[in-house]
């Protein structure tokens, strides 16, 4: 019988054995051949390899042991959380998990529940046996303001932020995606328009971005402003890319790039570029499409004939807002390409506008004008600014009187030098004569002087150069 002539079963082997039955036919004497040796020897000798040594005998305690010190240290790693390796680093994990794939129903970015949380999306409740039938996947879920967000909005932006939400996602006018931000200064129109830049950015009811780009379209004075106001509100969650300057071939690749940016997580999803800057390279724009456009100080849009709103209307855009600190609703008919720019079916063609609504209110106000025709005028008057009301927003100053402290004015004369009465004197008698004055005869050098006596009443050294003439 084949005998194993491993080391293990050759040690079981060794005379002297406990008589356990494992090859008990075994012995000695049954080899008279073969004389006596020492049986470790034999091992060593007739079965080990000249190649390697032979194996060192592990006890089965010291084998545990070591298993269970390695078990529970792989345990421990693998039971930790993970961390993004980024010193204090505090925002979400990301759009996707690592490698895991989220089952079950779809929730929302935020938490819409949390206390102060702002909610532009509510999703229609359903009833148990419709919760059954529903597509998982399929279920739209709530829209929540990034929390680092709304807790710096104040009542009236949260307003404004969730009124700018309907309308450029066409819940407020259907078929429309377009409004008008007709703010005073002060009312915070810049932070409520990122805010809206980042909830399209990053959620929708469908539990996917609503845009994957956006264009802000600013005077060359508010490109930088634009700039920090973004990095103030949102940190490092995005790199805006901003463009007021620089040679033609530049300018065009960066727009290019800009535009063929693809995919869930695109470098600088926010492109700020000047007025000037985006008319004279609007081609490099017009090569692809863009999910939002926001037009600061937008009432410079009034004229449609220019070269600037012809760009912009050509630009492939759905959702369009205008931001302008002047009142719109007063001159709905001089701002008429405004409203037709971020909603071009509200009002119809220029034609159709004008039949419907221009015309009859001008023969409105007309001096000549009989009763019916000014109340005719009066009836188009209302129907227009009811339709322009859907698409615009305008809060006056007068929200922020309790936000800020009572103010206080305070008046303090004082009394000029002597050698500021002496220059001031001395200066009246080289001006005109005061018949000229009287006459109206002012000219250039009048206004200047009155410039140069508020200089000198400042402080005498701002005319000094004026003195030595």
């Amino acid at each position: 019988m084949r005998r194993s002539l491993a080391p293990s079963q050759l040690a079981k082997r060794k005379p002297g054995g406990d008589g356990s039955g494992e090859d008990e036919d075994w012995c000695p004497e049954a080899t008279p051949k073969r004389q006596k040796r020492n049986t470790k020897t034999d091992i060593q000798e007739c079965y080990s390899s000249p190649f390697r040594k032979p194996l060192t005998q592990l006890t089965n305690r010291i084998h545990c042991l070591d298993s269970s010190k390695h078990e529970a240290f792989i345990r421990s790693i693998l039971s930790k959380p993970f961390k993004v390796p980024i010193p204090n680093y505090t925002g979400p994990l990301g759009l996707r998990a690592l490698g895991i794939k989220r089952s079950g129903v779809r929730h929302a970015l935020h938490d819409p529940f949390e206390e102060g949380a702002l909610v532009l999306y509510e999703p229609p409740p359903l009833s148990a046996h419709d919760q059954l039938k529903v597509d998982k996947d399929k279920t739209p879920v709530h829209v929540v303001v990034d929390p680092c967000l709304s807790r710096v909005l104040r009542p009236h932006q949260r307003v404004g932020v969730k009124f700018l939400w309907e309308c450029v996602t066409s819940r407020r006018i259907p078929g429309s995606h377009g409004c008008i931000m007709a703010d005073e200064m002060g009312l915070g129109k810049t932070l409520q328009c990122i805010t809206l830049i980042w909830t399209l950015l990053r959620q929708s009811p469908d539990c996917k971005p609503e845009i994957d780009k956006a264009i802000v379209v600013a005077p060359s004075s508010l490109v930088k402003n634009w700039y920090n106001e973004v990095g103030k509100w949102l940190g490092g969650r995005i790199q805006p890319l901003a463009i007021d300057g620089g040679s033609k071939e530049d300018i065009d690749n960066k727009l290019v790039g800009f535009v063929n940016q693809r995919g869930r997580r695109i470098p600088s999803p926010i492109l700020i570029i000047s007025y000037e800057t985006f008319r004279l390279h609007a081609e490099a724009l017009k090569k692809g499409s863009v999910g939002l456009v926001i037009c600061d100080e937008g009432h410079r849009l009034k004229n449609s004939d220019n070269q600037t709103y012809q760009a912009l209307n050509s630009l492939n855009t759905p959702r369009r807002v205008l931001i302008s600190g002047t009142p719109i609703q007063n001159d709905l008919l001089e701002y008429f390409s405004l409203v037709h720019f971020v909603n071009s079916g509200i009002l119809g063609t220029a034609q159709e506008f004008k039949k419907h609504f221009e015309i009859p209110i001008l023969k409105g106000r007309d001096a000549d004008a009989n009763e019916a025709g000014r109340q005719k005028g009066e009836e188009r008057l209302k129907e227009l600014i009811n339709i322009v009301n859907r698409c615009l927003i305008r809060r006056t100053s007068d929200i922020l009187s309790k936000y800020l402290p009572v103010k206080i004015e305070q008046v303090v004369c004082c009394r000029p030098t002597p050698l500021q009465a002496e220059l001031y004197k001395y200066f009246l008698m080289q001006a005109k004569p005061a018949e000229d004055l009287k006459e109206g005869k002012m000219n250039v050098s009048s206004l200047s002087s009155i410039t140069s006596l508020k200089k000198l009443c400042n402080h005498p050294a701002l005319i000094y150069e004026k003195c030595v003439e």
